[in-house]
């Protein structure tokens, strides 16, 4: 029984060794870069599918999208820096077979990024299945082991919609005037308002309306027919960088409206909400004397309900 426990005792002092070597071996391991390259060099950023692809070129400071509309350049950024900025320790597989399985094979893969240097790819990764939220497995083109980064795969879309500047038809800088054509003409003069007739106009509405091109937001290519649709309304606007002008189509059939700048090559799908207020008429700027009637109307009121309680109080 004795040499039994003894036994039994030796065992366990083995296992404990063999888990204290193995830890050693397989213990914490300094974080390396995933991919590096040098972001200031980067021109060009390509993303695949096995459906499609698409690629953005750096212009002038500016990301563009292949048919000249420029592209988020924020998003492009923040894709390139998580990149280049992504540590890895262990990998979580080595083997090819495993790799297939994740989906980061030339065969399988979910999405291909490829950043460039002029015409040199300075990273080229395959991006596959998702781990858990926000993770996804990744490995370079020219293989290697698997690693789980943060990352998420509608980051890196490959449709022109996902990479396009929602912002592109804002004003640059601040808005000095702007006209709606064959309506009325607003100019700015020490943050007041005003028209050419010296209309009074009430300055917060106007305030109101100027800002929502201040804060116009597009959320898409448009592929619309305009080609027997008149325009609904254009609107000139001065800023910082000379004039502009957006054209605004509604179209019937699809209740859609449409938008397109002469600062830019394309036509942009606006929401029904925005696209219906951007085209106001002057009466919409003026103050409202129904709610001014209203409110001397409620102080006469007052004013009645006063004496009444006066005269009350005497008697």
């Amino acid at each position: 029984m004795k040499q039994y426990l003894l036994m039994a005792l030796v065992a366990v002092q083995i296992v404990v060794v063999l888990a204290i070597w193995l830890f050693g071996l397989q213990g914490p391991k300094d974080p390396e870069p995933f991919i590096q390259f040098e972001i200031d060099t980067v021109d060009g950023l390509t993303v695949s599918s096995s459906e499609e692809s698409i690629s953005l070129t750096l212009e002038d400071e500016q990301w563009r999208l292949p048919d000249g509309n420029p592209a988020d350049t924020r998003k492009v950024e923040r894709v390139l820096d998580r990149l280049s900025q992504t540590a890895v320790d262990w990998p979580v597989a080595t083997s090819e077979s495993t790799a297939k399985r994740f989906e980061v094979t030339k065969d399988s893969f979910q999405k291909q990024i490829s950043v460039l240097a002029g015409n040199d790819a300075v990273a080229d990764v395959y991006l596959g299945t998702s781990p858990s939220f926000r993770k996804i497995h990744a490995r370079s083109v020219d293989g290697g082991p698997v690693y789980s980064i943060e990352f998420a795969s509608h980051e890196a879309g490959t449709t022109l919609n996902s990479w396009l500047d929602k912002s592109l038809l804002r004003p640059e800088g601040s808005i000095s005037s702007l006209e709606r054509v064959d309506a009325f003409v607003l100019t700015k003069d020490e943050g007041v308002w005003s028209v050419v007739d010296g209309t009074e106009l009430d300055q917060s509405e106007v305030r109101d309306y100027v800002e929502r091109f201040e804060d116009l937001s597009v959320f898409e290519l448009s592929e619309a027919d305009l080609s027997e649709t008149d325009p609904s309304g254009r609107v000139v606007i001065r800023d910082d960088e000379g004039s502009y002008t957006l054209t605004v189509f509604y179209v019937e059939e699809s209740e859609d409206w449409v938008v397109h700048s002469d600062r830019e090559v394309g036509h942009y799908g606006l929401a029904s909400y925005i696209g219906s207020e951007i085209l106001k008429d002057l009466e919409d700027l003026l103050p409202n004397e129904e709610n001014e009637e209203d409110g001397e109307q409620s102080f006469e009121d007052g004013e009645a309900v006063i004496t009444v309680e006066d005269i009350t109080e005497e008697e």
